[in-house]
């Protein structure tokens, strides 16, 4: 699966920002936001932040999944909204799908503006390019966090919602296969999708085709 989106990862139009927003039944919340540059990208879990390499990203798994579930449930990762507060001060917000852990999780149907947790008056993508690196003790500091939120709320496989998303946006294609006789629609249909998004997701589809 990791690998299959690492075209995405590269072709991120410069800057983006995406966001993974993960609401658990007991209304604690988790705001997962990756403002991408060119050679860095800030990272924001509720009001913690770092600052990674584009490489120190990528070879971290569990967290570079969630980079990739957040560029598939924002809705424009080259856009952001803004609301104003009562105090007449604009604050920015991503439009994403945000995912529920509760009775059942599951993905919204409708997107929502999700505020950013930190310099929520600022617009990140005016922002110019960090020049390093957080330092050694922050990185730590934060990815105790991170590893704790995963390991404690993280319910659900980020593999699983990746399935959970592909059934609801493919589910137009499935409808048209299963009405359609041919046995060759189907193979180029699993083709493209084998092609396009990798091995991980061309199983998915195929279980519901």
């Amino acid at each position: 699966m990791i690998n299959s989106f690492v075209f995405i990862f590269l072709c991120v139009i410069m800057p983006s920002i995406s966001c993974f927003f993960y609401r658990l039944w007991s209304r604690l919340q988790y705001n997962l936001t990756f403002i991408k540059f060119d050679n860095f990208v800030k990272v924001v879990l509720n009001s913690k932040s770092v600052i990674l390499r584009n490489e120190d990203l990528a070879s971290n798994r569990r967290l570079f999944e969630l980079f990739i579930l957040s560029l598939l449930l924002t809705e424009d990762i080259s856009t952001i909204s803004s609301v104003n507060d009562e105090n007449e001060r604009i604050n920015y917000c991503v439009s994403t799908l945000n995912y529920s852990n509760g009775r059942r999780q599951l993905i919204s149907d409708n997107y929502v503006s999700v505020p950013l947790e930190k310099s929520r008056t600022k617009n990140p993508l005016n922002s110019t390019e960090p020049k390093r690196a957080s330092s050694e003790k922050k990185l730590r500091k934060f990815f105790k966090s991170f590893e704790i939120f995963y390991d404690n709320e993280m319910i659900k496989d980020p593999l699983f919602i990746y399935e959970e998303f592909f059934e609801r946006e493919l589910c137009g294609i499935i409808e048209y296969v299963e009405k359609v006789s041919r046995y060759e629609t189907k193979i180029n249909i699993l083709s493209t999708i084998l092609h396009n998004y990798g091995c991980d997701v061309y199983r998915s589809v195929n279980r519901f085709l």
